[in-house]
């Protein structure tokens, strides 16, 4: 699950309560047999017929249920609790394993699981009822009011339909392993330098000691799991780092400080989702750019995208094409099949939920050619090659499920996902999406 988990909690308009089950794994059952040896310790506790302790040499175990450690035993957790969840009236999404859903009447109430931590979204009844079924198979904490979830803390504004993600424990821990490296550093107003792009070692460049690169990936994982869910804002400059995550130089150390730097001299801003509600149905549109040929040493093109929800961003990336494109308009087209590949995800998840969508789906796209594409079913000399899996947005386009429109390109808030900006462009993204929580009333 990315963004999506907390999409459910504003949309639910009463109650969101959190729960833990303790020792998940070990309520799995298994589908096949299987034998273990003895553990070290435990040998004592076991006693044949006759009362003696056994040999462990010669004996073995026969696992009834799942243990930690097994391969399946995540898989059996969630069968078993599935299982359960079925008798409560909840069925999972087919577009999300981990979103349960229950429908009585005209109203919905909605569960959604992360391993053994799980959230529910609905009345306060609905809420008392499942934890105590919970309760009658697993050993349940009930957490209350949903205030945190998979590391991110959750505030909310109901009278203003409004929720704040931001993940302040992770940034405590960049404080504590990289403070004393960025405290003589200025403070930065972007996460990286403008048009600045990492380049990859060179045969003979003096890469960094291993124990700096081992703190180099710690680094650079970190600001992977901050971008996933809160800051979309650093999205580019921490792709551009994790190119060189097994081989960086002084140079990209200096970046990852800087990164990490602009990070924590913004710490307080978090990631703002406030829907539309003015409108009588549901909208959804995305927004794509790419900048062609961005890597100067494969000059594989670099794409990003958004996706909003009511006017909301739930969705966005910065990636790396996987192939060369060898035009503008051609990576343009692969940037707009990667943002409607996420829009229909999204789609389905929320048709899952009972909410339906208004439709065409607008997608805004900076560049005629692809628009073009994506409309017109034709071969020439210049866009014969494009992959077959690219063409699949003609289809929808053709069934009214999705629109591309134009947008210019200094309009296109997707810019920053492809090349590290300038200030003023990373600011009007920040204002219209992020939010100094510190102002929060």
């Amino acid at each position: 699950m990315q963004t999506l988990p907390y999409i459910y909690y504003w949309l639910s308009k009463q109650l969101a309560g959190q729960f833990d089950i303790e020792t998940a794994f070990l309520y799995g059952l298994l589908d096949e047999e299987l034998w273990m040896t003895i553990p070290d310790g435990y040998v004592k506790y076991l006693k044949d017929k006759h009362g003696k302790t056994i040999d462990p040499k010669t004996n073995c175990l026969k696992l009834k249920k799942a243990i930690y450690g097994l391969v399946q035993a995540a898989r059996q957790w969630w069968k078993k609790f599935k299982e359960v969840l079925s008798t409560l009236g909840y069925y999972a999404s087919r577009a999300d394993p981990c979103l349960f859903i229950r429908k009585d009447n005209h109203e919905y109430s909605y569960l959604i699981v992360y391993v053994d931590d799980g959230g529910i979204f609905g009345s306060p009844k609905d809420i008392k009822m499942v934890i105590e079924a919970l309760s009658k198979h697993f050993v349940v904490k009930d957490l209350g009011e949903m205030k945190t979830f998979i590391g991110c803390e959750i505030m909310t504004n109901k009278e203003k339909d409004t929720m704040y993600i931001h993940q302040p424990k992770l940034i405590q821990h960049l404080k504590e392993q990289f403070g004393s490296l960025i405290e003589s550093l200025k403070s930065y107003t972007t996460p990286a330098s403008p048009r600045s792009k990492i380049k990859r070692p060179a045969q003979g460049d003096t890469l960094i000691s291993s124990e700096m690169q081992t703190k180099f990936r710690s680094g650079v994982g970190m600001l992977l799991f901050l971008v996933k869910h809160s800051r979309f804002d650093i999205s580019n400059a921490v792709r551009e780092l994790s190119k060189v995550a097994d081989g960086a130089t002084m140079d990209h150390w200096k970046g990852l400080l800087r990164c990490i730097k602009y990070v924590i001299t913004t710490e307080y801003l978090a990631l703002k989702l406030k829907p539309n509600t003015t409108e009588s149905f549901f909208r959804m549109d995305g927004i794509s750019d790419s900048e062609y040929g961005a890597d100067e040493e494969t000059r594989i093109s670099v794409f990003g995208y958004e996706v909003y929800f009511c006017e909301a961003l739930v969705a966005w990336k910065s990636k790396a094409s996987r192939s060369v494109t060898l035009s503008s308009t051609e990576a343009e087209y692969v940037a707009l099949s990667e943002v409607t590949k996420e829009i229909m995800f999204v789609k389905q998840v929320l048709e899952t939920m009972g909410i339906m969508i208004k439709l065409p789906i607008l997608v805004k796209v900076d560049n005629v050619g692809a628009i073009y594409l994506s409309n017109n079913f034709s071969l020439g000399q210049r866009t014969k090659h494009i992959d077959i899996r690219r063409h699949f947005v003609r289809e929808f386009m053709e069934d009214g499920i999705l629109k591309t429109v134009f947008v210019r390109t200094n309009d296109n808030s997707a810019d920053i996902y492809t090349k590290n900006t300038t200030e003023d462009i990373y600011e009007h993204h920040k204002k219209k999406n992020l939010q100094d929580i510190r102002t929060i009333n």
